[in-house]
C-alpha cells in the first residue's frame, strides 16, 4: 500500500480549515499573553515574538518563535517590524546611533540553511525570489533597494567573494561584503579566537553596535547565554548616513535556502536607538520550542517522500544496518592506515606511559590547557624525564591537530625547537611525548610574581633562540613550516634557560615557492596579523607578525592586549610602544623590572619588533633578515614611528628606502653564500 503523506496532509488541512482557524486564534491569544514584548518609539524588545512583525515568503510563527524558512528547498522569508524607524528627527538633524542584539538558530542535523541576515532597509518590500546564497536580499543596489545587512552565511559562494562557509559579513547595498570574518569570538580570559559554528542547531547570539558620529560599526558573536565578549569579531568604519537619513527605515531579518529543507529561527531580539540595546531575558526565550523542533526533526519524514509498507521496510532496515556496519569497518581501517602513513607506528605503549606518570596522577601534572593536561613522567625503560601531553576527548585540539604535530615535529630537528620523542594512540586516547623542559613556559617568568625576573641577557638570548627556530622552519628545512601560534606560553625553557618553540598543533607545511592552503583563522588574540584576521590565510609573514608582538612582549613584560591607562581602555601593546616612541624615547617602554640593560640593544629589539608587526605584510622582514639584525650582521635602517602607520602610498619614500636597504642586504648575503 502506498501512502503519500504530503497529499493526505493537504487534504486534511482543507477539510478541517474552519476548525484550524479557531485553533489559530486561540493559539494567537495564548501567544500574545505569554510573549514578553516591549515596543517604544525608539526601542524594541522581543523575548519571544508577537504579531507586530510583517512576515512574507515562508516566514511564519511557531508558538512564540519566529521561523524565517521551514520547508522544502528554494525558499526565502522576511520578518520586518511593521512600523518604520526614524533615525533622524528632522532633515539635516543628527542621525541616531543604534544597538541591537538577537539570538538565532540555523538548521538542525540534516537541515542546513544558507544563512540569515539582520537588515535595515529603505523599503518594507524585499524580493522573495532570491533564495540560496543571496539570503533573499537584492543582488545589487537600485533606487528602490537601499539596505544594510550583517550576514551570517553558511554556504561558500565565490561569486560574491565569500572566503569560507561559516562567516559573518557586513553588506552595504550589495552582497559583496565590505568586511568579513570567520564566525567566532575572542575569549575574554585568554584572548584566544574560538570558532562558533553557525548551523547544526547551535544557539548563537549576535550584537551589532553603530556610532553615527564616528561611523564605527562593531559586530560581536558568541554562543548563546554567555556574556558579550569585550573584543568585537568585526570592527570597521561604515558610513550609513545615506540610508539612515533617507527617510523611514525598516528593521528585521531575512533568510533563505536553495535545494534542501532548511530552518532559520530567531528566538529574541532587542534594538535601541541612541543607547545600548536592553539585554535579552534568557529565562523566557523559546528554547523549549526549539528543542521540540529539534527532536521532531530527528524523526520527521520529509513530505515529498513516499512510505512503503511493512514487508518492504524490514529488508530495507536490514540493508541499512549492514551498510552502517560495513562503513564503520572501512572507516576504522582507513583511519588506521592514515595513522601509519602520516605518523608511523606508535613509539610508546599506553602501559609504559601510565607507568611513567604513576597512573596519570594529579601530582605529576605540569600544566593544563584547552587541549587537556601535560604530565611529568619518567620512562620505565630508560629513566628519561619526559613531558606527556594527554589530549582529552573534549579537546579543541582534535585528531587533525594531533597528527599535524606528530607529522611535523617527528621529522624536524633543531636546538631551539621542543623535541618530540614519540606518541601513543590507544583507543580514544591521544598522547604526545616530549623532552622535559624543567623551567616550564616563558609566560610564567614574565607575569608570575613568584618567579625570578629574567635579566636582559636572558631575554635577548630567548628572543634570538625563537628567531633561530622560526628561521629554520621558514627557510632552512626541506619544506616551509608555518607555526601559526607563536606566543610566550608556547616558548619553553630548558635547564640553561634557553628558549625552545613548541606546540605545533596548528602548524601547516607546504613546499618552498608554493602558497599555503590554510583558509581558517588560527592563533591567539593579539598575535594575529590583520590580513590573517581578514582573509584567513596563514603565511610566513603572519608568523613574522606574531614574532614581532612576542619580541615586544618579552622586552616590555606586558601582555599583547591589556589595560594601558587609568581609564582601563584596552590597547594593543604594539600601539602602546609606538605611542611611547612618538612621545619620547622608545626605551621608556622597557619592563620596569629590568634594572641593568644595554639601551642600544633594547632600542634595536623594540624597533625590530615594531617592524615585524607592521600592518602591511610586504614591509615585514623575513626571518633570515631578522637573524642578521639580531646578530649584528646587518644594520636596521632608520625609520620614524609614523612609518608604522603607513597605509597605501603614505610615506612612500620611507617604505622604498627600507625595502631597498633590506634587498641590498639580502643580495650581499646571497652572493656571500
Amino acid at each position: 500500500m502506498l501512502v503519500n503523506f504530503y497529499s493526505f496532509g493537504r487534504m486534511l488541512r482543507l477539510s478541517w480549515r474552519p476548525y484550524l482557524l479557531v485553533l489559530f486564534f486561540l493559539c494567537l491569544a495564548d501567544h500574545l499573553h505569554t510573549s514578553d514584548v516591549t515596543v517604544g518609539t525608539n526601542e524594541l524588545v522581543y523575548n519571544g515574538f508577537s504579531d507586530d512583525l510583517n512576515l512574507d515568503g515562508e516566514a511564519l510563527w511557531i508558538d512564540d518563535l519566529l521561523s524565517l524558512t521551514n520547508g522544502p528547498g528554494g525558499t526565502s522569508g522576511h520578518a520586518l517590524y511593521s512600523s518604520p524607524l526614524s533615525f533622524q528627527n528632522h532633515p539635516g538633524g543628527p542621525i541616531s546611533s543604534f544597538s541591537t542584539t538577537f539570538v538565532f538558530v540555523i538548521g538542525f542535523k540534516q537541515y542546513k540553511g544558507n544563512g540569515l541576515a539582520f537588515i535595515l532597509s529603505s523599503t518594507n518590500y524585499l524580493p522573495d525570489n532570491s533564495p540560496g546564497q543571496y539570503l533573499s536580499l537584492p543582488h545589487f543596489n537600485s533606487d528602490r533597494h537601499v539596505f544594510f545587512a550583517v550576514e551570517f552565511d553558511t554556504v561558500l559562494n565565490p561569486e560574491i567573494g565569500d572566503i569560507n562557509d561559516n562567516h559573518v559579513g557586513i553588506d552595504v547595498d550589495s552582497l559583496v561584503s565590505v568586511e568579513s570574518q570567520t564566525a567566532g569570538f575572542y575569549d575574554d580570559n585568554n584572548g584566544e579566537f574560538q570558532t562558533v559554528p553557525l548551523r547544526h542547531g547551535n544557539r548563537v547570539q549576535a550584537w551589532v553596535d553603530y556610532n553615527s558620529s564616528s561611523h564605527q560599526l562593531n559586530v560581536t558573536l558568541a554562543p548563546c547565554c554567555i556574556s558579550k565578549p569585550q573584543l568585537p569579531l568585526l570592527s570597521t568604519t561604515v558610513n550609513l548616513s545615506s540610508l539612515l537619513s533617507r527617510g523611514p527605515v525598516y528593521a528585521g531579518f531575512s533568510a533563505s535556502s536553495r535545494k534542501v529543507s532548511s530552518s532559520h529561527y530567531v528566538l529574541g531580539w532587542s534594538l535601541k536607538l541612541d543607547g545600548v540595546a536592553q539585554p535579552l531575558d534568557y529565562s523566557v526565550l523559546p528554547f523549549g520550542t526549539v528543542d521540540k523542533l529539534r527532536h521532531r526533526s530527528k524523526y520527521q519524514i520529509p513530505s515529498y517522500m513516499i512510505i512503503l509498507g511493512v514487508p518492504s521496510i524490514v529488508p530495507a532496515v536490514i540493508l541499512i544496518v549492514l551498510a552502517v556496519l560495513i562503513c564503520r569497518y572501512l572507516r576504522k581501517a582507513r583511519d588506521d592506515d592514515e595513522w601509519e602513513i602520516k605518523c608511523g607506528m606508535p613509539s610508546f605503549t599506553y602501559k609504559d606511559l601510565v607507568t611513567a606518570t604513576e597512573g596519570f596522577s594529579d601530582k605529576m601534572i605540569l600544566g593544563k590547557g584547552g587541549f587537556g593536561r601535560v604530565y611529568k613522567g619518567v620512562l620505565p625503560t630508560t629513566t628519561q624525564h619526559v613531558a606527556i601531553k594527554r589530549v582529552s576527548p573534549e579537546s579543541k585540539q582534535g585528531k587533525k591537530e594531533f597528527m599535524a604535530e606528530i607529522a611535523i615535529l617527528g621529522h624536524v630537528r633543531h636546538r631551539n625547537l621542543v623535541q618530540l620523542l614519540g606518541y601513543c594512540h590507544y583507543k580514544h586516547e591521544l598522547l604526545l611525548v616530549y623532552d622535559h623542559m624543567p623551567n616550564g613556559s616563558l609566560d610564567r617568568y614574565l607575569y608570575d610574581k613568584n618567579t625570578p625576573t629574567l635579566d636582559w641577557a636572558q631575554r635577548l638570548r630567548i628572543i634570538k633562540a625563537v628567531a633561530s627556530g622560526l628561521f629554520y622552519l621558514h627557510e632552512d628545512w626541506e619544506q616551509v613550516i608555518i607555526h601559526r601560534d607563536i606566543k610566550a606560553s608556547n616558548v619553553l625553557l630548558d635547564d640553561d634557560m634557553n628558549g625552545r618553540l613548541g606546540d605545533f598543533g596548528l602548524a601547516r607545511l607546504h613546499d618552498h615557492g608554493a602558497d599555503a592552503h590554510t583558509t581558517r583563522v588560527a592563533g591567539t588574540c593579539g598575535y594575529i596579523a590583520p590580513e590573517l584576521a581578514r582573509l584567513g590565510k596563514a603565511t610566513k609573514a603572519t608568523d613574522v607578525y606574531a614574532f614581532g608582538v612576542f619580541t615586544i612582549e618579552v622586552v616590555c613584560g606586558k601582555r599583547p592586549i591589556g589595560s594601558a591607562n587609568t581609564s582601563g581602555d584596552l590597547l594593543a601593546l604594539v600601539d602602546w610602544v609606538r605611542n611611547t616612541w612618538q612621545g619620547g624615547s622608545i626605551v621608556d617602554a622597557v619592563d620596569p623590572e629590568l634594572k641593568d640593560y644595554k639601551a642600544d640593544e633594547v632600542e634595536l629589539v623594540l624597533k625590530l619588533g615594531l617592524l615585524c608587526s607592521h600592518s602591511l605584510s610586504k614591509l615585514r622582514p623575513c626571518m633570515r633578515l631578522v637573524m642578521l639584525y639580531l646578530e649584528g650582521g646587518a644594520r636596521l635602517a632608520h625609520f620614524h614611528p609614523a612609518f608604522l602607520l603607513t597605509h597605501g602610498h603614505e610615506d612612500e619614500q620611507n617604505c622604498q628606502a627600507l625595502c631597498t636597504s633590506s634587498a641590498t642586504t639580502m643580495t650581499i648575503l646571497s652572493q656571500g653564500r
